[in-house]
């Protein structure tokens, strides 16, 4: 061992001089130093030793059984990993996944310190994705967990049991987990739970509303797990020759996949993190048949999207289940992959909403438009008994309290200034769900809590149902500012939000402009990219893709739109190499922004 060879060369040097006796005791001490150094290398990495990657940060709950998420991708193989949990954590279960997708046996051995060995049959290469599944401590507050890789040493002869581990310390790991109370529900909204569920739930969708390759339409839901490998919503029996437009499936690295497929081909979108990590994620897969393309969301934001080969055109009712798959002739438990988690508004509708339009209107209350049937979807909301109608047999599942709260938006941000203070205003639905937080901006951009407002410092002339909130900033530091409001109630998971207002002193109104062309991303791109801006005012809007010599290429919206955030998809794939412009044209003038495609 290099510990030994370092040490044991100037120890024979300071012998010579020495008596029998005295070189016999040193000779015995240098042994010791060396066996003391082979310990080390063998027992559990030093904690000061520098860290190769930046500590980062997850919010979990307290007390409740969740995943931690690794890659591994070391520079040369190595053999297994040291992790170092917090004090009463343990782990219930270890998945190692070659390449994101190729399960890898691994032994697990919790030790007395804390500490888990992880070892495998043959050496770890190539990129790896790591998932364990832990107890946490019922203790909230800040905890860090630790991963290091090591290799064996290759004394020949020698069992694997008693091989020494070579900690590749400078690999090592730290991750920050926040453990929160878990969120308790307050009875204003239920969801549908999985958990005993001993079989996938039937439904059918109308032929009108059926996903199909031959029209737009859009799914959304909300799913709530921390379970791997397993089918939330599918229309699909597992079968490889039966076609179908949808499967999402949580996968053993816990992301989230949605497939279509016809007899012998298939097709996926992925989302980028995991979801199986016991929090609630708003899921929505937008079809555009006049592009086409498929475009897969996770929280409001893309997460992928492809020009679908494999979505097959159906016809006729749908047969769905949730919680699983559509069951086969014959019975295969196998095949089902039943769910262990919590699902909440599941909407089938009949057009491809935007972006814009889901990520502004998942945290929001559903409004039944009554007559307009035409644009309505097929929903399922387990608020009570007409919501899970078109179910038959819940088998098991259960509708329970949850913690996800859907509330309506605060509106009407305005602000007025005397010069030396600004006075902000805004009006707010069911007010008693949380404080009102104002914030304050000098770039827009970063936000800092000036201020938090009970629900009782409402106006006392409104109505019992909206209300008008008013607060005045009295130390305003800078001649323009930003300003937002945030509600969020304590026992929720999402919260709503004003748009943000900008104001200068002086008497003069900093507002935005009533449209703003944002940009686009990614910019330069190379097949697509998406345009953004946001409307303050109704009002119709015009946008419009030019290249240089002045030729309009494409329009990409004509109509009327309320105030929100939009973004339009501009598929490049048969256009050439080059600049191009984004055009928005209003009733008040018209803004250009510059884009380069290059292949």
């Amino acid at each position: 061992m290099r510990c030994g060879h370092a040490t044991r060369s100037p120890s024979r040097r300071c012998l010579s001089g020495l008596p029998k006796w005295s070189s016999s005791i040193m000779s015995r001490v240098v042994c010791l130093i060396a066996l003391l150094c082979a310990l080390g290398v063998a027992g559990a990495p030093p904690q000061s030793h520098a860290q190769a990657t930046p500590e980062t940060a997850a919010t979990r709950h307290a007390g409740t059984v969740v995943n931690l998420f690794e890659t591994l991708d070391p520079r040369s193989p190595i053999d297994g990993a040291l992790l170092e949990l917090p004090r009463n954590w343990t782990v219930e279960d270890v998945h190692l996944l070659q390449y994101g997708t190729k399960p890898v046996p691994v032994q697990h051995r919790s030790r007395p310190d804390d500490t888990v060995v992880l070892t495998t049959a043959s050496s770890i290469q190539g990129p790896h994705e790591l998932v364990v599944r832990v107890q946490t401590d019922p203790q909230s507050g800040t905890h860090r967990w630790h991963l290091t890789p090591f290799e064996l040493s290759k004394t020949a002869n020698s069992p694997d049991t008693s091989r020494e581990r070579r900690f590749r310390n400078a690999d090592r790991l730290t991750r920050r987990v926040e453990l929160e109370p878990p969120p308790q529900p307050d009875g204003t909204n239920r969801a549908l739970s999985l958990d005993a569920a001993d079989d996938a739930l039937q439904v059918r969708l109308p032929a009108s509303l059926a996903p199909s390759g031959d029209r737009s339409y859009t799914i959304e839901f909300w799913m709530r797990t921390s379970g791997l490998n397993e089918v939330p919503l599918s229309s699909w029996t597992g079968e490889e020759t039966t076609a179908y437009p949808f499967e999402f499936i949580v996968d053993r690295s816990g992301r989230l996949r949605m497939y279509c497929g016809q007899s012998g081909r298939h097709e996926a979108l992925r989302t980028n993190t995991p979801v199986a990590d016991g929090d609630w994620h708003h899921v929505a897969v937008v079809y555009d048949e006049t592009v086409p393309r498929l475009r897969l969301l996770l929280d409001g934001t893309k997460a992928d999207s492809l020009r679908p080969q494999a979505l097959p055109t159906m016809s006729g009712e749908l047969p769905v289940a949730l919680g699983g798959r559509r069951p086969l002739p014959i019975a295969d438990d196998a095949n089902q992959r039943l769910y262990t988690g919590r699902l909440d508004e599941v909407r089938f509708w009949p057009a491809a909403r935007s972006t814009s339009t889901i990520r502004r209107m998942r945290t929001r209350p559903f409004v039944d438009r009554g007559t307009d049937t035409q644009n309505a979807p097929f929903r399922l909301g387990f608020d009570g008994k007409a919501s899970i109608e078109p179910i038959k047999d819940l088998r098991g599942a259960e509708q329970v309290p949850a913690s996800l709260n859907f509330r309506s938006p605060l509106r009407r941000l305005r602000a007025s200034t005397d010069d030396e203070s600004v006075t902000l205003r805004w009006t707010a639905q069911d007010t008693d769900q949380g404080s009102f937080i104002v914030e304050r901006s000098l770039n827009g951009r970063s936000f800092t809590e000036i201020e938090r407002l009970s629900p009782f410092d409402a106006d006392p002339s409104s109505s019992e149902r909206t209300q008008e909130i008013t607060y005045t900033d009295e130390n305003v530091p800078e001649n323009v500012v930003f300003y937002r409001v945030r509600q969020t109630a304590p026992n929720a998971e999402t919260e709503r939000t004003t748009r943000t207002i900008k104001i200068g002193l002086g008497g003069k109104d900093a507002s935005s402009p009533p449209v703003e062309l944002i940009g686009n991303f990614p910019n330069p791109f190379r097949t697509s990219t998406t345009i953004t801006y946001r409307v303050d005012e109704s009002q119709p809007i015009t946008l419009t893709v030019w290249d240089l010599s002045g030729k309009q290429i494409t329009t990409l919206t004509d109509a009327v739109h309320e105030p929100g955030y939009y973004e339009q998809t501009l598929d490049a794939n048969d256009l050439p190499s080059g600049p191009y412009f984004a055009r928005i044209k209003t009733p008040r003038g018209i803004q250009s922004h510059r884009m380069i495609l290059l292949k």
